[in-house]
Formats: C-alpha cells, sequence, structure tokens
C-alpha cells in the first residue's frame, strides 16, 4: 500500500476530508439527483407501457390479432383500452416492487450464504461518508462486486448501507496495488449509487424478459458505469496500469481455465471479455497519457 499523500490532488466529486480529517467519498452520484429521479421515471412510463402491450397481446387470444395494434397503435388510446391500462398499471407496480425487494433479498442472502470476513479499509482509499463494509468472501475465482442494503427506520426514511465483496482468489491473485484499484473502483460505483439504482434496474430488466429495448438499455448503462468507476478509481489511485493489470488478470487470463470470465467489474461471457479489453486498452491509453505517474 502507498500512503495517502502519493494520490496528489483530489478531483472534485471524488473524495472529500471528512471533520476527522479522513477523505471520504460523497454519498450523492456524480451526476445530479434530478437526472436520476427523471431517468426513474421513465423507466416507470416505459416499463407501463410495455406491460400494457403484453396484456393486449394475451387478451387477443391469436397473434394476428394482437399484432394488428402495430398498424393501429390508436386503439390502445381508446375509451375500451381502460381496463388494459388499468392491468398494466397493476402489473408494472408489481415488478417495480418486486425488482426491489428481489435486489434486496439477493444482496442479503449472499452476506449469509458466502459468511464474508471483515477486512481493513485500505489507508490510502477515502471511506463512504454513509456505513459502509469492506468483506472477503471464500472463492478461488477472483471476483468483487460491490451492492446496497436499504434499511427502514423509525421515521419513515431508509438508511443506505454499501457493501464490497471481494474473493479470497481476488486477494491471492493480485499486488495490494492492484488490490487498492479495484477497490477504487467499487467506490466509483458506490459514488454513482449503482448499487441501488444500476442493481434494480438490470433486475427489473430481468423479470421484464419479454421488452428487449429495457435489456439493452439496462446492459447500455452498465456498460458506461463500469467505465465511469474506471475514471473514478484512477483519479483516487492515480494508477491505471494497476487498475488495468487486475482487470487482466481477473476477467482474461481464468477464462481459459474455467471456460467463464468471473464477474469481476463487468459481465461475463465473450461480451465480458471484449469489454475488458476495451477498459484495458483505455486505461494503458491513460497511463501512456503521462497525466499520471506510477
Amino acid at each position: 500500500m502507498v500512503g495517502a499523500a502519493a494520490f496528489g490532488p483530489r478531483s472534485p466529486g471524488v473524495a472529500e476530508p471528512s471533520p476527522s480529517g479522513a477523505p471520504t467519498v460523497p454519498a450523492h452520484p456524480a451526476a445530479p439527483l434530478l437526472i436520476v429521479r427523471i431517468a426513474v421515471m421513465a423507466v416507470a412510463a416505459w416499463s407501463l407501457l410495455a406491460t400494457t402491450v403484453l396484456v393486449w397481446f394475451l387478451a387477443q387470444g391469436s397473434f394476428v390479432a394482437a399484432v394488428a395494434v402495430l398498424g393501429s397503435p390508436g386503439r390502445l388510446l381508446g375509451p375500451q383500452a381502460v381496463g388494459l391500462w388499468a392491468i398494466g398499471a397493476v402489473g408494472a407496480l408489481g415488478l417495480f416492487v418486486a425488482a426491489f425487494v428481489l435486489s434486496q433479498a439477493v444482496g442479503r442472502g449472499l452476506l449469509r450464504l458466502l459468511a464474508p470476513r471483515p477486512l481493513s479499509w485500505p489507508a490510502a482509499l477515502p471511506r463512504p461518508d454513509v456505513p459502509a463494509r469492506l468483506l472477503a468472501f471464500p472463492s478461488e475465482r477472483p471476483d468483487a462486486f460491490t451492492f446496497t442494503l436499504l434499511h427502514p427506520s423509525l421515521h419513515g426514511r431508509w438508511s443506505r448501507e454499501e457493501v464490497v465483496l471481494v474473493s479470497e482468489g481476488l486477494i491471492a491473485s493480485l499486488t495490494a496495488e492492484e488490490q487498492e484499484a479495484v477497490i477504487a473502483h467499487e467506490l466509483g460505483h458506490v459514488r454513482d449509487l449503482d448499487g441501488r439504482y444500476l442493481t434494480f434496474l438490470r433486475t427489473f430488466a430481468r423479470l421484464m424478459r419479454w421488452d428487449p429495448i429495457l435489456a439493452t438499455v439496462a446492459a447500455k448503462l452498465t456498460r458506461r458505469e463500469e467505465f465511469r468507476a474506471d475514471e473514478a478509481a484512477v483519479a483516487l489511485t492515480h494508477r491505471p496500469r494497476a487498475l488495468a493489470r487486475a482487470i487482466y488478470k481477473a476477467t482474461v487470463l481464468p477464462a481459459s481455465s474455467t471456460g467463464a470470465l468471473a464477474g469481476l467489474l463487468g459481465p461475463g461471457g465473450s461480451a465480458g471479455r471484449r469489454q475488458a479489453y476495451e477498459r484495458i486498452r483505455r486505461l494503458v491509453a491513460l497511463a501512456e497519457s503521462g497525466r499520471f505517474e506510477e
């Protein structure tokens, strides 16, 4: 590990000093919350439309009659379609609730099943200014991910807890600087509230399997947030090559022996391998730009 002084000047919006003098990662996302709320409303509106169209298709009883709505979409706007929209609204709301409950249940279930042990927070990295845990779980596969647990309070509000999980295989395969870079990457996800909103969106998209557009949006946003988290990690550590090496070791090398990519920092399969190569190229380009001393 390196000392905090090695990080140089802090980037705006990445880490600010806490009253105790230790740096912290802001709890708010880098993008304004208004944008996040507008995005949530857009997803809600689209899910209402997609669910109502599904109800229409099921109600027609034949594929030919169902496809007819594509040539005359005004049928969904007439008074006779009020009942369909009501059913679609109930269905979309049910899926929203199910996605939230499922995403939270999976996080809590992982903590019970994996029985992770607590890790010491790297001295050179800031802590989030919300409750957060850094944990290691037993697994030979290099893996790391972040999720958010929401806890109800007495005043009707929800308190937020961030959980960063890393595998024992990751700890064993990476150097101290590479481990630090991975945790800094996860802190980028914490900063942008990915564990809350992006995890929910991916879960919601899986529940709405009949809607390929929502699945595409979730995949595109996931890819974008991985790049943003890489940039946040480099802003914290000033060591893009360390993160590039970590991605290579965790998502490229294991593929030849396990037959499947680990979940670290991105999707699995061939798409995950392509994304890993692209991220490594971007990080190497940052290292060669001369902006960082490694």
